[in-house]
């Protein structure tokens, strides 16, 4: 989903920690290391990675194209393909008639068969091609807040392991109490947004 093309579905966080000294070495470092991998060639099921947010087959990242400090400008790139559990049940089936014409109808063992299966598995990932999401990912690091460009619980959950795990930071959502919460400074506010409960729309009264 793009942030730069056309309407945005955006989810926004704030991050824990400051940029140091060697920052813009740290973040190319990890960026380089976390880049897109491709999957096409093999039996991987799922790939995720950095990639360039105008062209997503970017991965060479020439001349740290994504730092326009203090943001840094990302898309993220998940490749997926799934085997359906009917099509490993038939070819499954079929390489067990195989085997078991070859011994003269001699009976396979369990191991036999799921070391079969897992043959037969394998083989037909390969013939499947991945498909392809990207999100557009923007981190201010001045503010220490990012926008990702996706909010499905499936993709949050997948931005947010690989963020933390690329660059050893936290991501806390940014919904819209804490955003309020950042804004008040005076106590009497504060308490007010503390004690304030859900507003129930079908009724129009706080429930």
């Amino acid at each position: 989903m793009g942030i730069f093309k056309g309407s945005a579905t955006l989810t926004r966080y704030d991050v824990g920690g400051r940029r140091a000294e060697g920052w813009a070495d740290f973040i190319d470092e990890r960026v380089r290391t976390f880049a897109f991998r491709e999957i096409e060639n093999s039996a991987d099921e799922q790939s995720i990675g950095w990639v360039s947010a105008a062209d997503f087959m970017d991965t060479g990242f020439a001349y740290a194209a994504y730092a326009l400090d203090p943001y840094i400008v990302l898309g993220l790139r998940v490749d997926k393909r799934k085997l359906p559990a009917g099509v490993l049940k038939k070819y499954h089936r079929l390489e067990l008639r195989k085997v078991k014409q070859m011994r003269d109808g001699q009976a396979i063992s369990r191991e036999e068969r799921e070391t079969l299966k897992e043959k037969v598995r394998l083989e037909l990932l390969r013939r499947i091609p991945p498909s392809t999401q990207t999100y557009d990912v923007v981190w201010d690091t001045g503010r220490n807040r990012v926008w990702f460009g996706g909010s499905s619980r499936s993709a949050l959950d997948l931005f947010e392991d690989f963020f933390r795990r690329c660059f050893n930071v936290e991501l806390t959502p940014r919904v819209p109490y804490l955003a309020a919460r950042a804004l008040l400074v005076e106590p009497a506010l504060i308490e007010r947004l503390e004690q304030a409960a859900p507003w129930d729309l079908s009724g129009g009264e706080a429930a």
